[in-house]
Protein backbone atom coordinates (compact mmCIF):
# COMPACT_ATOMS: atom_id res chain seq x y z
CA UNK A 1 0.00 0.00 0.00
CA UNK A 2 1.36 3.49 -0.46
CA UNK A 3 2.66 5.06 2.82
CA UNK A 4 1.04 8.23 1.89
CA UNK A 5 -2.77 7.25 1.93
CA UNK A 6 -1.92 5.44 5.55
CA UNK A 7 -2.80 8.24 7.42
CA UNK A 8 -5.67 9.07 5.55
CA UNK A 9 -7.19 5.28 6.02
CA UNK A 10 -6.50 5.86 9.61
CA UNK A 11 -8.22 9.10 9.98
CA UNK A 12 -10.88 7.44 8.38
CA UNK A 13 -11.06 4.56 10.78
CA UNK A 14 -11.13 6.49 13.78
CA UNK A 15 -13.77 8.83 12.34
CA UNK A 16 -15.79 5.92 11.48
CA UNK A 17 -15.27 4.64 15.32
CA UNK A 18 -16.75 8.12 16.64
CA UNK A 19 -20.29 7.45 14.34
CA UNK A 20 -20.67 4.19 15.52
CA UNK A 21 -20.27 5.28 19.03
CA UNK A 22 -23.02 8.03 18.31
CA UNK A 23 -25.45 5.84 16.24
CA UNK A 24 -25.12 3.10 18.68
CA UNK A 25 -26.20 5.45 21.33
CA UNK A 26 -29.09 6.53 19.36
CA UNK A 27 -29.85 3.24 18.35
CA UNK A 28 -29.90 1.94 22.13
CA UNK A 29 -27.03 -0.80 20.96
CA UNK A 30 -25.00 -0.21 24.01
CA UNK A 31 -22.84 -3.38 23.11
CA UNK A 32 -21.92 -1.82 19.85
CA UNK A 33 -21.08 1.26 21.74
CA UNK A 34 -18.84 -0.11 23.96
CA UNK A 35 -17.31 -2.33 21.48
CA UNK A 36 -15.62 0.98 20.21
CA UNK A 37 -12.85 1.12 23.02
CA UNK A 38 -10.39 -0.99 24.43
CA UNK A 39 -11.90 -3.81 26.93
CA UNK A 40 -12.58 -1.69 30.63
CA UNK A 41 -11.36 1.87 29.62
CA UNK A 42 -11.56 4.47 32.31
CA UNK A 43 -13.96 7.45 30.66
CA UNK A 44 -14.44 10.82 32.86
CA UNK A 45 -18.60 11.28 31.78
CA UNK A 46 -18.68 13.33 34.97
CA UNK A 47 -19.70 16.38 32.86
CA UNK A 48 -22.98 15.08 31.71
CA UNK A 49 -23.87 12.44 34.42
CA UNK A 50 -23.41 11.26 37.98
CA UNK A 51 -20.57 9.40 37.76
CA UNK A 52 -16.98 9.56 39.00
CA UNK A 53 -13.96 10.95 36.46
CA UNK A 54 -12.60 7.70 36.18
CA UNK A 55 -15.87 5.03 35.73
CA UNK A 56 -15.55 1.72 33.33
CA UNK A 57 -16.88 2.40 30.25
CA UNK A 58 -19.45 -0.92 30.58
CA UNK A 59 -20.83 1.34 33.72
CA UNK A 60 -21.24 4.32 31.80
CA UNK A 61 -22.82 2.41 29.21
CA UNK A 62 -25.32 0.80 31.13
CA UNK A 63 -26.16 3.77 33.01
CA UNK A 64 -26.83 5.63 29.40
CA UNK A 65 -28.97 2.82 28.92
CA UNK A 66 -31.02 2.96 31.66
CA UNK A 67 -31.67 6.93 31.61
CA UNK A 68 -32.20 7.49 28.37
CA UNK A 69 -35.11 4.12 28.28
CA UNK A 70 -36.75 6.12 30.98
CA UNK A 71 -36.82 9.39 29.99
CA UNK A 72 -36.34 9.94 26.16
CA UNK A 73 -38.37 8.38 22.70
CA UNK A 74 -35.48 9.33 20.65
CA UNK A 75 -32.13 11.22 20.62
CA UNK A 76 -30.05 12.36 17.78
CA UNK A 77 -26.42 12.70 18.67
CA UNK A 78 -24.71 15.03 15.25
CA UNK A 79 -20.90 14.80 14.51
CA UNK A 80 -19.30 18.20 13.72
CA UNK A 81 -15.88 19.17 13.85
CA UNK A 82 -13.64 16.91 14.08
CA UNK A 83 -10.27 17.18 14.83
CA UNK A 84 -7.87 13.82 14.15
CA UNK A 85 -3.67 14.29 15.36
CA UNK A 86 -1.54 10.36 14.90
CA UNK A 87 0.96 10.01 16.14
CA UNK A 88 2.36 6.23 15.45
CA UNK A 89 -0.11 3.81 16.88
CA UNK A 90 -1.89 6.52 18.69
CA UNK A 91 -3.96 9.58 18.29
CA UNK A 92 -5.68 12.74 19.92
CA UNK A 93 -9.47 13.43 18.71
CA UNK A 94 -11.60 16.06 19.70
CA UNK A 95 -15.03 15.65 18.10
CA UNK A 96 -18.14 18.28 18.37
CA UNK A 97 -21.51 16.87 19.24
CA UNK A 98 -24.96 18.09 18.88
CA UNK A 99 -27.31 15.50 21.24
CA UNK A 100 -30.71 16.54 20.69
CA UNK A 101 -33.17 14.51 23.17
CA UNK A 102 -37.33 13.81 22.79
CA UNK A 103 -38.62 13.04 25.78
CA UNK A 104 -41.06 10.38 26.64
CA UNK A 105 -43.54 12.27 28.21
CA UNK A 106 -44.42 15.03 26.25
CA UNK A 107 -45.59 17.21 28.89
CA UNK A 108 -42.15 17.13 30.84
CA UNK A 109 -40.51 20.54 30.69
CA UNK A 110 -43.34 21.95 28.87
CA UNK A 111 -42.88 19.66 26.07
CA UNK A 112 -39.53 20.99 25.15
CA UNK A 113 -36.47 18.76 24.19
CA UNK A 114 -33.32 18.75 25.88
CA UNK A 115 -30.37 19.48 24.09
CA UNK A 116 -26.54 19.46 24.49
CA UNK A 117 -23.64 20.84 22.82
CA UNK A 118 -21.06 18.44 24.08
CA UNK A 119 -16.73 17.60 23.13
CA UNK A 120 -15.43 14.26 22.93
CA UNK A 121 -11.95 14.55 24.20
CA UNK A 122 -10.41 11.21 23.42
CA UNK A 123 -6.72 9.09 22.88
CA UNK A 124 -7.18 6.69 20.31
CA UNK A 125 -5.09 3.46 19.98
CA UNK A 126 -4.57 1.03 16.89
CA UNK A 127 -5.08 -2.43 18.24
CA UNK A 128 -5.44 -5.79 16.62
CA UNK A 129 -9.06 -5.15 16.11
CA UNK A 130 -8.53 -1.40 14.24
CA UNK A 131 -8.62 1.70 16.25
CA UNK A 132 -10.26 1.89 19.76
CA UNK A 133 -10.74 4.95 22.02
CA UNK A 134 -8.47 4.08 24.97
CA UNK A 135 -9.60 7.36 27.01
CA UNK A 136 -12.32 9.39 26.69
CA UNK A 137 -13.86 13.07 28.12
CA UNK A 138 -17.23 13.86 27.66
CA UNK A 139 -17.66 18.06 27.99
CA UNK A 140 -20.85 19.84 28.10
CA UNK A 141 -20.26 23.21 26.76
CA UNK A 142 -24.06 24.23 26.42
CA UNK A 143 -27.18 22.94 27.74
CA UNK A 144 -30.52 24.21 26.63
CA UNK A 145 -34.09 23.31 25.28
CA UNK A 146 -35.43 23.41 22.05
CA UNK A 147 -38.85 24.92 22.02
CA UNK A 148 -41.53 22.18 21.61
CA UNK A 149 -41.63 20.53 18.32
CA UNK A 150 -44.82 21.68 15.93
CA UNK A 151 -46.01 19.10 13.40
CA UNK A 152 -45.84 21.31 10.05
CA UNK A 153 -45.78 20.78 6.57
CA UNK A 154 -43.47 22.62 4.24
CA UNK A 155 -45.62 24.61 1.56
CA UNK A 156 -43.77 26.03 -1.59
CA UNK A 157 -44.87 29.29 -2.45
CA UNK A 158 -46.80 29.78 -5.52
Amino acid sequence: MNKDLQPLLDRQEIRDVVTRYFMSADRRDFASLVDCFVPDTLVDYSDLLPVAPATPIAEVAALIDSAMGALYNNTQHFMGNHECIITGNRAAVETYCLAIHENIDDSADSGTRPTSALRYIDRFIRTADGWRIEHRKAVRDIALQLPPRAITMWQPEN
